[in-house]
């Protein structure tokens, strides 16, 4: 016997059961449907990371990787096409089977999914190359992008997509935990995979909560088929208590037909009211008639005028313009409901404005608005409106406007006038010449601004005085009068005249005055301009100064100087005599300017102009050329010792120490000096030979002087020939580079170089790089250089990697090139394209290069270090301010010149102590230490002794080609 409690439990769990198969049925029936997109996807981005993968991977195993994934793909869909033919003739199972069923195929499906992640993570950690960043990041974005798609279609289930997730990421999580340099953070793949799983299960769980419905639906529409047949019964019996509802109804037929009646007596009474209803109406039509024929007059009258008429209807949003195309440029018919659509025409610095008034005024807060914008016509112009409106019509109850009635018309001239008469007061208020304004009988009226600060004299003084009796224009009566005259003959006067201000002072003034007729009568006022010459006189005198004095010394500038020597020369081919040219610049200013400031570099040239203006006598003039190059003209000679003497007298003025801010400063100079007429007889070629003379000094070094000589013009040939060809062997690839070996002192062993270069010229041989390079710098070709023996470089680095040999290579960098802005990009290409490792390069730079603009030098050498390359600065101890760039600059190699090394074992202690120092100082900054100039056992014990890092110098070997370098190091380093 089951007792009702037992029954309806059973009942329950009954009906429990059957709503987790349905559904589970329909997350089944989900996630099979749109599964096969997923598998197509998955293949086609297998395919394109295959594709990326093909040459930097093992081709058998990704090629068995695809095809097993190919073959998985093919499972999957085929399994999708069974399932949904399972759906279509599934059977009529017991509950348990079907259960089971249904169970079998969710096992499948998670399989499948399980299969897919897992592939794709052995995808990215074992056939992936961990270096290369862009095909890590390619794999884990077509990863995350599956698992993306996934989220959508597998949340039905969420043990399905956690079978696909966690395979396909667990594996590179760890993988990256693991790692010393991992591509991405665990943490972030951690909290990635948490925002992923967390997705899901929200998905999940509202995909869920949907199903659900749906099948609570079907069994609703199952439960209302039951509850039909219940009222089918149901109304068999209503059929029988109609017969009892018909007889009711006879009775209210009865009591309907005592109703009729009453409403005929009550139709009676509303027909006599119709009547009433139909005459007013009648009375009323023939008022609107009236009021249409009063609104088209008056929409006639305003027709005729400027204004347009606008009528708007807010509960239909209709509106009635008159003037509309005139105004807009477009009809009504393109724009129907205009006062809707404004923003987008009226200019959107105005809309606001129009806006806040036409809503203060539909809710009351204003009785009528008037607002001024700019609306863009249908030609593209902007015009001006002016918009006046107010409300005529409210809801009685909610008190909400119902129409609106107003008128607009084009200001745009009007607005343009009033902007020109602004604009025009503005400048006659704000100009900076004194104006003023005469009536008809010369009576003052207006004065500016600009009168006041001149003249000292306000408007409230002058204004209303008579022309020729106002404080001013008093010191020339006469003069008065005929300005007057002429004024009123002909319109206008102008002069220059001497006034007195209000404090007394005198000024010169230039005067105008002219008659400006009037337009509404015929009288006339004048207007009169007058500006302050003083400012204008003193600016004349000044630039009549800096056209030919320098504004910094104070000395000639280099059109005077052209002047004088003009004069010079003219005299002494006249007097048959003899004059002398120098030109002196200054060594090295320019690294006193950029490491003490222009503010040193300024004052240092004032103090050498006045040394020279003060100290040096028998000189005609002093000019100041340039920024540092100074020109002395010696009108007169007798010998060409007066003119030695005089250059040791200027040399040893220079030379001697100047004290500026603290500084003190030891200055040099290169001078040239040509005679005349001597070494020519022309100006231009004086100069130019007085020039070459002075770069010779620079040749040599800087701090003497020289003469010109015919020696130094051929000398100019040949580096112009020089220059010429090698611009040629750029183009031939004529240059080649030779290798000096490194020597690690402690090690005792070859696996560092220098890469020096060498020109191999087709008629004069091997050129020294001496010879050459300078004339590289002067002419901008030492940054090509530089890049062709980089490029040389790598490549043989890779070569004698080839051959088993890791040889470490420094290239030196020049100045210009640190000056291009691609020469990071270039560096790293140019090592990549060599397929070598970044390590084996190094870059040496020189202090003179470090000089230049150092802000970007730093950020240059920091990009170039951020590469994995080592940087070394060349030559330490010759340049300036040494200490300070050691501090500054991301230096890793610290380079010994080889003039400390010559003097290490001389008398003087001294020497060696500032070598060791050295050292010292370089291992302090956590810098390896090389030496150069090795040229003996003696020089290479002592840093042996002391701890130097590397040397290299002729006793070790001198600068040799690749193959002989080679052999140089297997021998070398096998004796160890």
């Amino acid at each position: 016997m089951t007792y009702p409690e037992e029954s309806s439990f059973l009942q329950e769990q009954a009906d429990a059961t059957s709503f987790d198969q349905a559904l589970l049925c329909e997350q089944l029936t989900l996630l099979y449907r749109d599964s096969t997109t997923y598998y197509r996807l998955g293949m086609g981005c297998a395919l394109v990371c295959c594709t990326l993968l093909w040459d930097t991977t093992a081709n058998m195993l990704l090629g068995l990787w695809l095809l097993t994934y190919a073959l998985l793909t093919w499972g999957g869909i085929n399994l999708n096409n069974r399932f949904q033919k399972y759906l279509n003739h599934k059977p009529s199972d017991t509950a348990a089977s079907s259960a089971s069923k249904l169970n079998r195929w969710r096992h499948l499906f998670t399989l499948g999914g399980a299969l897919v992640g897992s592939y794709w993570g052995v995808l990215l950690v074992c056939l992936t190359p961990e270096a290369s960043i862009l095909l890590q990041s390619v794999v884990i974005l077509a990863i995350t992008g599956l698992a993306l798609y996934a989220s959508a279609i597998f949340s039905a289930l969420l043990v399905s997509y956690l079978g696909f997730v966690l395979p396909a990421f667990i594996p590179f999580l760890l993988r990256e935990f693991n790692s010393p340099e991992p591509l991405l953070s665990p943490s972030v793949i951690l909290v990635f995979l948490s925002f992923l799983i967390y997705s899901a299960w929200r998905n999940h769980l509202l995909l869920k909560n949907s199903l659900s419905q749906n099948v609570n639906n079907r069994r609703l529409l199952k439960q209302v088929s039951h509850e039909q047949k219940i009222t089918q019964q149901l109304n068999q019996q209503l059929e029988a208590e109609a017969k009892t509802r018909a007889d009711a109804e006879q009775k209210l037929q009865q009591a309907q037909s005592s109703l009729e009646h009453q409403i005929q007596e009550r139709t009676q009474a509303l027909s006599e009211a119709n009547q009433h209803l139909k005459t007013a109406i009648s009375e009323q039509r023939q008022a609107s008639i009236d009021l249409e024929r009063n609104r088209q007059r008056y929409s006639k009258a305003i027709e005729a005028s400027d204004l347009g008429l606008w009528e708007w209807d807010l509960e239909t949003d209709e509106i009635y313009h008159s003037h509309f195309e005139q105004l807009f440029g477009y009809s009504e018919q393109e724009i129907p409901h205009f006062m809707g659509h404004l923003q987008p025409l009226v200019h959107k610095d105005d809309y606001p404005a129009l806006r806040t008034a036409l809503v203060d005024t539909l809710k009351g807060y204003l009785d009528q608005f008037k607002v001024q914008f700019r609306i863009r016509h249908k030609g593209g112009q902007w015009r001006w409106l002016e918009d006046t409106g107010r409300v005529i019509d409210r809801n009685p109850q909610s008190g909400k406007a119902r129409k609106m009635i107003g008128t607009r018309r084009d200001v745009t001239d009007q607005i343009a006038r009033d902007e020109r008469l602004r604009l025009a007061w503005h400048a006659f208020e704000s100009s900076s010449e004194a104006m003023f304004i005469l009536n008809e009988d010369f009576v003052i009226t207006t004065l500016n601004e600009a009168f006041y600060q001149i003249t000292g004299y306000s408007c409230q003084e002058l204004q209303g005085t008579p022309f020729d009796q106002s404080p001013l224009w008093q010191l020339d009566q006469e003069l008065n009068k005929k300005i007057r005259k002429q004024l009123t003959q002909l319109g206008a006067w102008e002069g220059e005249l001497i006034e007195q201000r209000k404090n007394g002072d005198k000024f010169p003034e230039w005067l105008k005055v002219y008659r400006v007729p009037s337009k509404q009568s015929e009288a006339s006022h004048y207007v009169g301009i007058f500006s302050d010459l003083t400012q204008r006189r003193k600016a004349e005198e000044k630039l009549s100064y800096l056209a030919n004095y320098d504004d910094l010394t104070g000395v000639a500038n280099r059109n005077q100087f052209k002047d004088r020597l003009h004069i010079a020369i003219s005299q002494a081919r006249l007097n048959n005599g003899k004059m002398a040219l120098i030109l002196l610049d200054i060594d090295r200013f320019k690294a006193i300017n950029n490491t003490l400031g222009h503010d040193v570099g300024d004052q240092l040239l004032k103090e050498l102009a006045n040394r020279l203006n003060n100290q040096i006598q028998n000189v005609d003039t002093i000019a100041r050329l340039g920024a540092d190059e100074f020109a002395l003209i010696v009108d007169h000679y007798e010998q060409e010792s007066d003119v030695t003497e005089l250059a040791e007298q200027i040399y040893q003025l220079v030379h001697t120490p100047l004290k500026i801010e603290n500084h003190e400063l030891i200055t040099s100079c290169s001078i040239g000096i040509s005679l005349f007429p001597k070494h020519t007889r022309g100006l231009n070629i004086l100069v130019n030979q007085a020039d070459l003379a002075r770069n010779k000094v620079k040749q040599l070094g800087g701090s003497g002087f020289e003469f010109y000589s015919e020696e130094l013009q051929t000398g100019s040939l040949e580096r112009l020939k020089m220059e010429s060809d090698l611009r040629k062997a750029l183009q031939r690839d004529e240059l080649c580079v030779y290798y000096q070996p490194k020597v690690s002192l402690k090690k005792d062993q070859i696996f560092e170089a220098e890469a020096l270069v060498r020109w191999n010229h087709p008629e004069s041989g091997l050129i020294s790089p001496g010879s050459f390079i300078p004339i590289a710098e002067e002419t901008g070709l030492v940054a090509a250089l530089g890049e062709q023996v980089l490029i040389k470089s790598c490549r043989q680095v890779k070569e004698w990697l080839d051959r088993g040999v890791e040889i470490k290579v420094s290239v030196n960098l020049s100045a210009q090139q640190l000056r291009h802005n691609d020469l990071v990009s270039f560096i790293d290409q140019t090592i990549r394209e060599a397929d070598i490792p970044h390590k084996l390069i190094e870059l040496e730079l020189t202090e003179s290069s470090l000089i230049d603009d150092p802000e970007h030098t730093v950020e240059v050498l920091d990009q170039i270090r951020a590469l994995g390359i080592t940087l070394a600065i060349d030559d330490f101890g010759t340049g300036y301010s040494s200490l300070s760039y050691l501090q500054r600059f991301p230096l890793d190699i610290l380079k010994i010149d080889r003039s400390f090394l010559k003097q290490i074992n001389s008398p003087d202690p001294q020497q060696a102590t500032l070598t060791k120092a050295i050292i010292a100082l370089g291992h302090n900054l956590e810098m390896r230490i090389v030496a150069e100039g090795v040229e003996t056992r003696a020089q290479l014990e002592f840093l042996i002794r002391h701890g130097c890092d590397f040397a290299q110098g002729f006793y070790i070997s001198p600068p040799v080609p690749a193959q002989t370098f080679f052999e140089l190091v297997e021998q070398y380093n096998s004796k160890v």
